[in-house]
């Protein structure tokens, strides 16, 4: 049995060949103290023999494989020297992948040559057949500690892999200064599973927990304008419907119900109710399910929804779209534009995504983005920030994506918020729920 010693934070914890922790009293002096993650599986993990799948990217400059000898598991690893400009970046090894899989992407990184705050991130470029360029996915920031001595930090990312996608191009990025010198090994890809909901228990119906970070407070949004809606009204016991004052249907359709997204089942106003503190917006296995519209439209303007999503049955591959959206006043799709700052494929997925379509599609049709990790079965904060220079999209009160070429931020006139169920499949679809704390529009 291998054994290897890592640092902690009293005395040393032992890591074993099988991945069991056991804590030991601190080294002798000629003990080397070693810092890493054990490795599950990735092509050429740890450059034992070469360099294949490894390299440099962006920014970064040209690598080489070098010995190491602190690490709790590799020999060896990819290092690009101080040559490597600001903000550098370098490739591992790719992934065949299938649409709908969750997968954690991560490696071992070293750091030095600075004393500048230094964060990294795993990366995602998404290709299909005929190595047909699908979309970038980032992942989480996570703090490295620039430092002399050979010290490693785990850098990880979970990612959920697009439609018609079938080939991960995995990156990694350093957010930091040029000159420093930048080492990774013990890349890790792993299968996410997440089990499938015992549809005999019922959602929760207390209200959610406060104090995630909001958009609003961090960039001071000011005061909520009185189109805000709190969801505090109705009752677990009695069931209320929306404020007509602030949300409604749109015009000319039958009370009611009406068609769903593309024709796939009906939107009826049953399937969104206030609870005292949450609305909640349920998909029933027929295919109908909720919508609200607010009843405010503005040009520019600032919005936030505290949301959370979840299946509430087996999957059958059928599955809701949670979305929050900006639509056009006008009604005119897609000549005025819309932005879809929140739409995923399922509820309760580990990245959120957002689809900002650009008005009349074009010059082209959309532009899109992905965070990872965000587990949106989990209470968040989503804003959007929409102003004559660009768009914004936050996830507690954290920027994750700006756009502003080509325009994209040009939408003609007045645009409100819409909270969307959606059902892509028809009938037969997996139940799900997606839930609102509160809903908040800011002014210009």
């Amino acid at each position: 049995m291998r054994t290897y010693l890592a640092a902690a934070t009293a005395g040393i914890v032992v890591i074993t060949g099988t991945g069991i922790a056991v804590a030991q009293a601190a080294p002798a002096a000629d003990e080397v103290v070693r810092t890493g993650s054990l490795v599950n599986t990735c092509a050429n993990p740890v450059v034992d023999r070469d360099v294949t799948g490894w390299g440099r990217h962006g920014t970064g400059a040209a690598g080489s494989r070098v010995g190491v000898g602190a690490h709790v598991a590799a020999d060896h690893a990819y290092r690009q020297p101080s040559a490597n400009g600001v903000n550098p970046e370098m490739f591992l090894p790719q992934k065949d992948v299938t649409e709908g899989e969750r997968w954690l992407f991560a490696m071992d990184t070293w750091v030095s040559g600075t004393s500048a705050p230094v964060t990294a991130r795993m990366q995602v470029d998404w290709y299909g057949p005929s190595s047909a360029y699908l979309g970038h996915s980032n992942g989480t920031e996570v703090a490295v500690e620039p430092n002399a001595a050979e010290t490693w930090t785990r850098v990880a990312g979970e990612f959920f892999v697009p439609g018609g996608a079938t080939r991960a191009n995995v990156t990694a990025r350093l957010t930091g200064p040029a000159g420093l010198t930048w080492s990774a090994t013990a890349c890790d890809y792993q299968p996410v599973a997440r089990p499938d909901p015992d549809p005999t228990t019922p959602p929760p119906t207390t209200p959610p927990p406060t104090g995630a970070d909001t958009a609003a407070e961090r960039y001071d949004w000011g005061t909520a304008l009185p189109a805000s809606d709190e969801f505090d009204y109705g009752s677990a016991a009695a069931p209320a419907q929306a404020d007509a004052t602030k949300w409604t249907l749109p015009p000319g359709e039958a009370a009611g119900c009406w068609p769903g997204h593309r024709g796939n089942g009906r939107r009826c106003e049953e399937n969104s109710r206030v609870l005292g503190g949450i609305m909640r917006m349920t998909g029933d296995a027929d295919g109908d399910t909720g919508r609200l519209g607010s009843t405010f439209a503005q040009r520019y303007g600032r919005w936030e929804v505290r949301a959370r999503s979840e299946a509430t049955s087996a999957n059958n591959g059928r599955q809701y779209h949670p979305v929050l959206l900006l639509w056009p006043d006008s009604e005119e799709w897609p000549r005025d534009g819309e932005y879809d700052y929140l739409e995923n494929g399922a509820p309760g997925e580990l990245c959120a995504k957002a689809f900002m379509h650009f008005p009349n599609h074009q010059p082209r049709e959309q532009e899109y983005a992905e965070k990872c990790t965000v587990d949106l079965t989990q209470w968040h904060n989503f804003g959007f920030e929409w102003t004559p220079q660009h768009v914004k999209g936050f996830i507690d009160g954290q920027q994750w994506f700006v756009f502003s070429a080509d325009c994209i931020q040009c939408a003609p006139g007045p645009m409100f918020q819409t909270i969307q169920l959606d059902n892509f499949a028809g009938s037969n679809q997996q139940t799900a729920i997606f839930e609102v704390d509160w809903a908040r529009v800011y002014s210009l």
